[in-house]
């Protein structure tokens, strides 16, 4: 592994690992919903263009300031100035903090969470959660995230950026002498079982489709039957809002403690939304209503154009058949009225609306209502 900014790599979300560490209570008792007012993105550990951009839209777009805290990477990899260069780059944001301590004292201090209380964004980054559950649990930290969230920010995180979102850690054995990095293959360790809770009542896993982790989860479910499990594939991401979640990017599987033909889980796919409270797939107009919505629309490219009335997404994708609709597949080229992450893979449910006209059905960048959008084909 080379140094964290070398000009060749790019690191945020790519440190693959986990663990971490508590003496709290091993996970929340509240029900399992989101915030109410701000948002979550969590990513599997790839981190696809749409989380990245729903990320930044969310903070505020160029102008979010955002905090980033690399402290799950170790520290000889850590340059917090390249580091913080390298951040602004990917996310393309122009402030960005860096936030790193394995100070609990320290992270307990005034002036270290000061940038946290001005920030409409937080970034975790991977490597191995327990060093994040280590230095920030119970402090400071924690609680100015917590009320960057009551606030309407955002915190997104990558691998285990992602899993110390949850409230139970999963693969959290910590570092020792022969072993600095902890074992993560082991998925409850008593001691290091708290994550900071942001989405209660949940395990999350990462890397799941590379790493062959779909059945893992299942032990946790079992030993613990109040959390909702929550597997996400390498390039897969979910952004929770409120009482509810949608998928980004690849699947995510869902354990919810009951038996799904031979497993003990499902998938979810790309545009498709969870109930948190009600822990059910969440029926959307698509799915009750097919024939309203007989096509898709799959970006390949796509640009965002400021307009009067709001943003334009201008690109080319490929509009083709679904449900049995008599339509020869089509590379087009669209202007939709709504802003529309660029190249995320998934088809959005679409209808024509005349010869050169077309409705789709998606969400804004940095909303989560599902609703029809026009768009001018060519």
């Amino acid at each position: 592994m080379r140094k964290l900014g070398t000009p060749s790599v790019l690191l945020i979300g790519l440190f693959a690992c986990a663990g971490t560490v508590s003496a709290q209570s091993p996970y929340d008792r509240r029900p399992t919903i989101g915030p109410d007012r701000g948002w979550l993105v969590i990513d599997g550990g790839g981190l696809i263009d749409e989380v990245r951009e729903r990320f930044v839209a969310l903070a505020g777009g160029q102008e979010a300031r955002i905090v980033a805290i690399p402290t799950a990477i170790t520290d000889g990899y850590i340059d917090a100035d390249r580091y913080g260069a390298l951040i602004a780059r990917v996310l393309g944001v122009k402030q960005v903090t860096v936030l790193h301590t394995r100070d609990r004292a320290l992270a307990n201090s005034v002036s270290f969470v000061e940038p946290l209380k001005h920030a409409t964004g937080v970034w975790i980054d991977g490597g191995r959660q327990w060093r994040l559950a280590d230095a920030y649990l119970g402090t400071a930290v924690e609680r100015e995230i917590k009320g960057l969230l009551e606030r309407g920010g955002v915190v997104g995180g990558s691998s285990a950026g992602a899993t110390i979102q949850g409230s139970f850690l999963v693969r959290g054995a910590a570092g020792t002498p022969g072993n600095p990095d902890g074992d993560n293959t082991i998925m409850m360790s008593p001691g290091h079982e708290a994550g900071f809770g942001l989405l209660a009542d949940s395990a999350i896993d990462q890397h799941v489709d590379t790493r062959a982790r779909e059945a893992d989860l299942d032990i946790v479910i079992a030993a613990h039957p109040q959390l909702l499990g929550i597997g996400l594939d390498e390039g897969a991401g979910i952004i929770v809002h409120g009482n509810s979640f949608f998928v980004v990017g690849g699947e995510v599987l869902i354990h919810d403690g009951k038996q799904h033909g031979r497993r003990q889980y499902y998938p979810l796919s790309p545009g498709q939304a969870y109930d948190l409270q009600h822990r059910t797939v969440e029926k959307t107009e698509v799915a009750a209503d097919r024939h309203r919505y007989p096509l898709t629309l799959t970006l390949d490219s796509a640009t965002h154009e400021p307009s009067a009335s709001g943003a334009v997404t201008i690109g080319t994708g490929i509009l083709e058949s679904s449900a049995g609709a008599q339509l020869t597949d089509r590379k087009v080229s669209f202007a939709c009225g709504v802003d529309l992450f660029s190249i995320g893979g998934i088809p959005h449910p679409a209808r024509l609306d005349g010869p050169h006209g077309l409705t789709i059905l998606a969400r804004d960048i940095n909303g989560d209502t599902l609703q029809g959008y026009r768009c001018r084909i060519d």
